[in-house]
């Protein structure tokens, strides 16, 4: 019998399925680094922080990061490690919010498919780039209008507003407000490229148009890509990570060094960091402070738990929570420092104010940026080519972990599928590259927008909350302090145990509230969507949501007994096979549970009552008449060491007493 069929066998017999695991911790924390460091700290986090009061964004977001952001994170590292089980399977602990993590599967899918897009367009920027002058430098191609204006036009030299009186975003005696300024007027030959080629945009989300072709065959690519770095499973991203998780520093360094030595870099720098103190006294900041440490850490999404079931039982993931939180923010910050060096040079090669040329989004990667290389004076092509390489790896590093989520549900689900997870991987990448198809039509941006703003935005605030509740609250902090120490050899710290009990549901729900108070429809640049178009965010929103209360239906139907209470309350405790995967760690466990107990036993005087029995000495025989149900029952010691709390029990008793 070959090691396969003994590996199959030990695990028939541990009654846990064969599971694999990572090579050696710092693939795990690469991997973590790369999940929870990708695109939105390249061109979110740097207008969140200049638009919401500079330097003074720092404030409101360091505290949502200590509040709730790392809390969520090492309570997720500490919930899959512990279990060995990928989100769905997870909720062993609690049958009854087993739609959480269903929810965090679909949020994870749903996520899959339009983020596979964008990086689909970071491919096709990559490609162009590979020329000698790029495409989106002048304006002599078929895609540009005669308001077109190449990088290299200074203007507030060329600019004249007689020259535009007519001009309908200019003329006030038609009751247009829009200032007439050079940036209304012009259309840069990078926003023409971005709009008119890249995506081929339409006016409406109800034009939708049809495929952009060069949009299809990138986003092929992007799933061939991830297909190859998934092949393996977690043994080859292990080692996929190595490089994806770290080249982008690099690049990051070399960009910020070129862009600190451009003119102007400082007062894009100044920009960024100049404080506005009197917004943190705005709802409204703290508020992007909280949203962008969920979309920047990847909480809530099921991805750190699945990375943290593939790890060792005693692996030490407080250290590297804290790890990669700190390099998460730190990344954000440095992203920042790139950008706005670069901003900074273009605003003064155009002659402009900062926050004329500083946008969110996609406008800051595929717009501003491009714009910004495109002026270089040495060699734009290579630049042009180090960044979208960088947006590319970061995108697909993140791509990797949060496929993995729904693979190894289906896998929890049906561990027989674990021999067929290759054909199950090429057969979701293939599901959703179909579904990704619509997001390249013409008006796939604005269907991209929404998915982006409703399925993974406030959906993660309503997972985060209720999962945080049912672990401290409906499961018991005091099983999972005690899941922790026996991983870790120690409970959690007054930090943990603080935020975990009070400040980070509080916080949650807080942002939870004031999002749907100050709620706005979303927008697209001047495009505002109609209900129906709303109504499709929405929908994207319950159809995750909605798993939640739909499990909780149907596991109350299948455990009813004719008692409602008695029902509820046995379908919210954790089923005889929660616990730690191997027998060993299960045994340890219960040994923290038996001490506990003993601990809870010992009264203020000294004095000692058991929980399972009277006090006196007569407790010491209890135990096993309870577990018995008789009065007098015959104490038959083999039967009784086959149940291994009362093993343990008579060991200890052993050492006291022959009894």
């Amino acid at each position: 019998m070959d090691s396969e069929e003994k590996g199959v066998e030990v695990v028939a017999e541990n009654k846990a399925p064969q599971r694999e695991t990572w090579g050696k911790s710092v693939e795990f924390v690469l991997s973590c680094i790369g999940y929870s460091v990708g695109l939105g700290n390249i061109w979110r986090w740097p207008y969140l922080c200049y638009s919401n009061g500079g330097g003074a964004f720092l404030i409101p977001y360091w505290f949502m990061v200590i509040a709730i952001g790392l809390p969520t994170f090492y309570m997720e590292l500490c919930f899959g490690q512990f279990a060995s089980l990928g989100a769905t399977k997870v909720w062993k602990v609690s049958p009854f919010w087993k739609g959480i993590g269903i929810a965090m599967c679909i949020i994870s899918a749903l996520t899959c498919i339009y983020y596979n897009v964008i990086v689909s367009y970071t491919i096709y920027f990559l490609f162009k780039s590979f020329t000698a002058k790029l495409p989106w430098s002048d304006c002599n191609n078929s895609w540009n209008t005669d308001l077109c204006m190449p990088p290299s036009a200074n203007l507030t030299e060329i600019y004249d507003p007689a020259l535009f009186n007519g001009y309908p975003l200019c003329d006030e005696s038609k009751g247009i407000t829009i200032a007439c300024t050079p940036t209304s007027v012009f259309r840069s030959s990078t926003l023409e490229f971005w709009e008119n080629h890249v995506l081929g945009l339409s006016d409406s989300l109800e034009n939708l148009g049809t495929p952009q072709v060069h949009l299809v065959v990138s986003l092929l690519v992007a799933w061939v890509l991830v297909i190859a770095c998934l092949w393996n499973g977690i043994q080859s991203t292990g080692k996929v990570v190595y490089f994806t998780a770290t080249f982008p520093y690099l690049v990051l360094t070399i960009l910020l060094v070129r862009g600190a030595t451009l003119p102007g870099a400082v007062d894009g720098l100044k920009y960024l960091f100049t404080p506005t103190w009197e917004r943190l006294g705005e709802a409204k900041v703290w508020s992007a402070a909280a949203s962008q440490v969920f979309y920047s850490l990847g909480s809530a999404c099921g991805g750190l738990l699945t990375m943290a079931s593939y790890n060792k039982f005693s692996s030490n993931c407080q250290r590297d929570a804290v790890i990669v939180g700190m390099m998460d923010t730190f990344t954000s910050f440095y992203g920042g420092l790139v950008i706005f060096s670069i901003l900074g040079f273009m605003a003064h090669e155009r002659g402009v104010a900062v926050d004329q040329v500083a946008s969110s989004g996609s406008g800051l990667a595929f717009i501003a940026y491009p714009e910004a290389v495109a002026r270089m004076p040495q060699v734009p092509p290579l630049w042009s080519c180090l960044f979208f390489f960088m947006l590319m790896i970061l995108g697909i590093d993140s791509m990797f972990t949060t496929l993995e989520t729904v693979i190894t549900a289906f896998v929890d689900e049906v561990p027989n599928l674990r021999r067929w997870k290759r054909p199950l991987t090429i057969g979701l990448c293939v599901v959703q590259f179909l579904l990704g198809i619509p997001l390249t039509c013409n008006g796939g941006q604005y269907l991209l927008t929404l998915i982006d703003e409703y399925a993974a935005g406030m959906s993660l605030l309503f997972v985060a909350l209720f999962e945080v509740v049912v672990i401290c609250y409906v499961y018991g902090f005091r099983k999972f302090f005690l899941d922790i120490e026996c991983m870790l050899g120690a409970k959690p710290n007054i930090y943990w145990r603080a935020c975990w009990l009070a400040i980070t549901p509080a916080t949650i729900l807080f942002v939870i509230i004031f999002s749907c108070v100050q709620y706005t429809p979303p927008e697209y640049g001047s495009y505002h969507y109609t209900p129906g178009g709303i109504a499709i965010g929405w929908l994207s929103l319950v159809c995750s949501l909605m798993f939640i209360p739909i499990f909780m239906v149907v596991q109350f139907c299948r455990n009813y007994d004719g008692n409602i209470l008695q029902t509820l309350r046995r379908i919210n405790k954790p089923t005889s096979e929660w616990g730690p995967a191997l027998e060993e760690n299960r045994e340890k466990r219960r040994q923290l549970d038996v001490a506990a107990d003993d601990a809870e036993d010992v009264s203020e005087d000294g004095s000692t009552h058991s929980s399972r029995g009277g006090p006196g000495d007569d407790s010491e025989k209890q135990p096993i008449e309870v577990i018995t149900g008789t009065a007098n029952p015959v104490f038959d010691e083999s039967i009784a060491r086959s149940n291994p709390a009362i093993n343990y029990a008579l060991q200890v008793k052993s050492l006291d007493s022959p009894c």
